[in-house]
């Protein structure tokens, strides 16, 4: 059936890219010409001009699940790029020409090539003082960080702990911490972490790798009332975490650094402490927000990224060394972020 495509002026869109393609599970990425795909009702067809290398990104090329097909799969959760044309729809046609953040919704649909396909409701424009790399950046971490001072705000939590604490989400939680008043226990894994945060200026720091950690959580949590964990790492500390929480606190459990499928933690601490432990997804989250929301929520970020909560950008890549790149990422995730740039 013929599909009608709105294009923005005098665009000229080819019918092949350049997009990233996992040569095996969990093997090497490697660049691949495929066809430039055509956006239905409701979508748009962004050029792409920047796109991070995420935690999440990492932990899908890590396992990437026997449902997904690798001969069209394409990474990229998050990026930003001009919509050059859409499908049918008022949303979609509202788009067209803009620069906007965005995020992808179909296997086949990552960011990590030139063009990708996705869902009007999954775009946002970006200011004008917001960079393409700044803007790439704008959805997946500030989002989250904004989220987690809802929650925080509904529980009427005093005091954060985040695990790990060294990210650029990381850092984005103690900014906003800083400006609600609210203190975060920034968590990290090594000496070498804790030393960067300091030179940060941030205040209250706890080396996980340290013979006392467990010890000084219980202590500082106490002191500051800090009733909510952030956790994404989940190693075998966790349990001993959690068992150091002040009474009637939450574990909220955001990601999976180590990969491990099951934990187990000290049920009667649970059970007599009365601590809450539930996950946290972006997408589950933004879903209930609806669209209203979640573009007050993208204000709210392109205002602190045009000001004073600028991401560090340590590299950039062009799509034929993005091997190098998530390789660059893996090594120091800490020291900031990797971007990679379509040619």
């Amino acid at each position: 059936m013929h599909q009608t495509i709105i294009m923005k002026g005098k665009v000229s869109v080819p019918e092949k890219m350049q997009a990233l393609f996992l040569e095996t599970a969990q093997g090497p990425l490697a660049v691949r010409l495929t066809d430039v795909p055509v956006p239905g009702p409701g979508e748009v067809l962004i050029k792409m001009l920047a796109a991070p290398v995420n935690p999440s990104d990492l932990a899908r090329l890590k396992n990437p699940g026997g449902e997904l097909d690798l001969k069209s799969y394409i990474p990229g959760l998050e990026g930003s790029g001009t919509v050059v044309a859409a499908g049918k729809g008022l949303m979609a046609h509202l788009w067209l020409g803009k620069r906007v953040a965005c995020s992808s919704e179909y296997p086949s649909g990552g960011t990590w090539a030139q063009y990708m396909v996705t869902r009007a409701g999954l775009c946002f424009p970006l200011g004008r003082k917001v960079s393409d790399e700044q803007g790439s950046m704008s959805l997946v971490n500030p989002l989250t960080a904004l989220a987690f001072f809802e929650i925080v705000r509904k529980g009427r939590h005093k005091a954060i702990i985040n695990n790990p604490a060294a990210s650029a989400l990381g850092r984005m939680v103690e900014l906003l911490g800083d400006k609600k008043g609210i203190p975060v226990i920034n968590v990290v894994r090594n000496q070498k972490q804790a030393d960067i945060l300091k030179g940060l200026h941030s205040r209250f720091i706890l080396n996980s790798s340290d013979h006392s950690f467990i010890a000084d959580l219980a202590t500082l949590a106490k002191a500051l009332e800090a009733t909510i964990l952030f956790d994404s790492v989940c190693n075998n500390q966790l349990p001993e975490m959690i068992g150091s929480l002040p009474s009637d606190s939450s574990v909220i459990i955001y990601g999976n650094l180590t990969g491990e499928e099951y934990l187990l933690t000290g049920i009667r601490q649970v059970i007599s402490k009365h601590i809450t432990i539930s996950g946290f997804y972006l997408g589950n989250h933004a879903r209930r927000n609806g669209l209203l929301k979640n573009m007050i929520e993208i204000m709210k970020v392109s205002r602190l990224l045009s000001t004073d909560m600028k991401i560090h950008i340590r590299d950039t890549f062009p799509l034929s060394r993005a091997q190098e790149a998530v390789d660059s990422y893996l090594e120091n995730m800490s020291a900031g972020k990797v971007l990679l740039i379509p040619e």
